[in-house]
């Protein structure tokens, strides 16, 4: 092929390579200040990350993790409470039970003294003798009789209002323990639940802290390896530049103008040659470069997508709750202490009415005892009394004994007021006793409700504080995540075209090869000379970089070789910078 052939060819293939030397130059560019941007949001994303974690090992959240065990424990008791204080209820009502059954038999023995005393003082009248002494005897038998039915009903006026108190705190505690005493319960389980789960994110959270460091050194090394081969786009630029200025020398060779205008026709067509092969094998290894380096970064980039989207799923995964129900677990936390101190303040105010009729039964008890114990004393007069009444008609003689009979049903009468009466003191004792269950420390009433309340009160202000500050964090987190991820799929999207770059150098290196691959070198030693001074002063003066001085030197001595068979040394000095191009590229 001739020189004349290529004249169209080679305009078109400097001008798409100028087109790619500005292109690569912009992609290069775009995508090492994306990345710088990336670098900068990631340096956000473990800020935000550390106070994720310094949030979670705050001390709102161990407060909470102790209010939520104690909690816990609290309502894990309250059915033993409330079966507990049920019992007691039931044991007052077995004992009331009794005493009512004690107090109708006074009060029926209580009627019969009454009737005895009476018929005594009709009796006694009837009697001649000592009738006055039988008269004031039997009225002080009325009067102490009257007294004791009066006291024994107001025991049992008092006795029934208790009954009424104890049906109703029973049936009210019956009430409370089956509406709320499973929920508590069920609560107390929910709240272990949670508290589990606290712990184990605080777990969790420690090997996040271990994986997230993995992964931002991943996402380090990754970002410092994109950036190196980024650095590679400005040496693959000046190698496009060196080709294409090589070109126009090679145009200038054909056109007979320039530095070749005064080649004669065998060393133009050795220069045509030469710079074809020779720009061929540099635009071949550009091509090359270029590819290997796309990779590169196209891995690197890969890397960085792969290892952020990792971390922020880890973080999601540690923060946030169950999908869509909470945006933070500590949301689920906060619901459930929200959920704790609504069914307490429930609880307290379903207690007041139970706790109203614990204290008046309590009053009533006491009274009762009181009452009971006034009736002793009353029944041993009468018993006294008794026992005189017939000792006097026993005196009397045959006209006496109407009133010996009566005196004898007396006190038999007495006796049994006695019996009952002793029976009444050890029931309500042991009622005392049994109501001491409902005054005891810590049992489940209003105050204890209340206190437990105010500590939920106290620690749903502080979840809801930290729940606020994490989910803050959070999100701030998630926009930088988001935002650095954008980045570097805008990074990616950049290189998306630098296969194609790529390809375009390599199908003008193969072009050039082609257009020379049949062509020989002249066999003159003059042209060879001419064209090789033309090569020295016009082509190697422009390189920068030792891997284009490399290429030129295998190119040039297979085609120029000097005299005798040896390759000529090249005596044009190496710019001062080729160590630095050395380690960089």
């Amino acid at each position: 092929m001739t020189m004349m052939a290529h004249d169209t060819a080679l305009p078109r293939i400097i001008q798409a390579l100028e087109g790619t030397a500005r292109e690569i130059d912009v992609t290069f560019a775009r995508a090492g200040s994306q990345l710088g941007e990336g670098l900068s949001l990631f340096e956000g994303l473990k800020e935000r990350l550390s106070t994720l974690s310094a949030e979670l090992a705050g001390d709102d959240i161990a407060q909470a993790g102790a209010t939520l065990s104690t909690l816990a424990g609290e309502l894990r008791a309250i059915n033993d409470g409330l079966r507990h204080e049920t019992g007691v209820l039931q044991e007052l009502a077995l004992h009331s039970k009794d005493a009512s059954q004690a107090l109708e038999r006074l009060l029926e023995h209580m009627r019969l003294i009454t009737i005895l005393a009476r018929s005594a003082r009709i009796e006694a009248v009837s009697v001649q003798a000592a009738g006055r002494d039988f008269g004031d005897f039997t009225s002080e038998i009325v009067a102490l009789t009257t007294q004791a039915q009066r006291t024994i009903q107001n025991c049992a006026r008092d006795h029934d209002h208790l009954s009424v108190l104890l049906g109703s705190a029973l049936e009210a505690q019956r009430e409370f323990e089956g509406q709320y005493g499973l929920a508590l319960s069920g609560l107390a389980g929910k709240l272990e639940q949670t508290l589990a789960e606290v712990a184990a994110r605080q777990q969790r959270g420690v090997v996040l802290t271990s994986d997230a460091a993995t992964h931002s050194g991943k996402i380090a090394m990754a970002a410092g390896g994109a950036i190196i081969a980024l650095q590679s786009g400005d040496s693959i630029r000046q190698q496009l530049e060196h080709a294409i200025k090589a070109l126009r020398l090679l145009s200038a060779v054909a056109a007979g103008t320039g530095p070749g205008a005064g080649l004669d026709d065998a060393a133009r067509r050795g220069a045509d040659i030469v710079l074809r092969r020779l720009e061929a094998a540099q635009l071949q290894e550009s091509a090359q470069t270029l590819a290997q380096d796309a990779d590169s970064i196209e891995a690197a980039l890969a890397l960085l997508a792969g290892d952020t989207a990792g971390l922020l799923d880890l973080v999601r995964s540690l923060y946030q709750g169950d999908g869509a129900k909470s945006g933070s677990f500590l949301a689920d936390l906060e619901a459930d202490l929200a959920e704790a101190s609504d069914l307490l303040a429930k609880c307290d105010r379903a207690r007041a009415g139970v706790d109203r009729v614990t204290a008046a039964l309590s009053t009533v008890l006491e009274t009762c005892q009181q009452t009971v114990a006034a009736l002793a004393g009353t029944v041993s007069s009468i018993v006294l009394i008794g026992m005189n009444a017939g000792l006097r008609a026993a005196r009397l003689g045959p006209g006496g004994r109407s009133l010996v009979v009566i005196a004898q049903e007396l006190k038999v009468a007495a006796d049994h007021v006695a019996g009952d009466a002793a029976q009444l003191t050890p029931t309500f004792a042991q009622m005392q006793q049994a109501s001491g269950g409902l005054k005891q420390g810590g049992r489940l009433d209003a105050a204890h409700f209340a206190a437990l309340t105010d500590a939920m009160g106290t620690s749903l202000a502080a979840m809801r504080g930290a729940g606020d500050r994490l989910g803050s964090a959070l999100d701030q987190l998630t926009r930088e995540g988001g935002g650095f991820a954008s980045v570097v799929a805008q990074a990616r999207l950049s290189f998306s075209n630098a296969g194609a770059m790529s390809d375009l150098i390599a199908s003008g290196a193969a072009e050039l090869e082609r257009s020379c691959d049949a062509a020989a070198m002249p066999d003159d030693p003059a042209a060879a000379a001419a064209v090789r001074e033309l090569i020295d002063g016009q082509v190697w003066p422009n390189y920068t970089m030792v891997g284009e001085r490399t290429i030129h030197q295998a190119v040039v001595a297979s085609l120029l070789p000097a005299a005798g068979g040896v390759a000529a040394p090249v005596t044009v000095a190496a710019p001062a910078q080729d160590d630095v191009d050395d380690f960089l590229f």
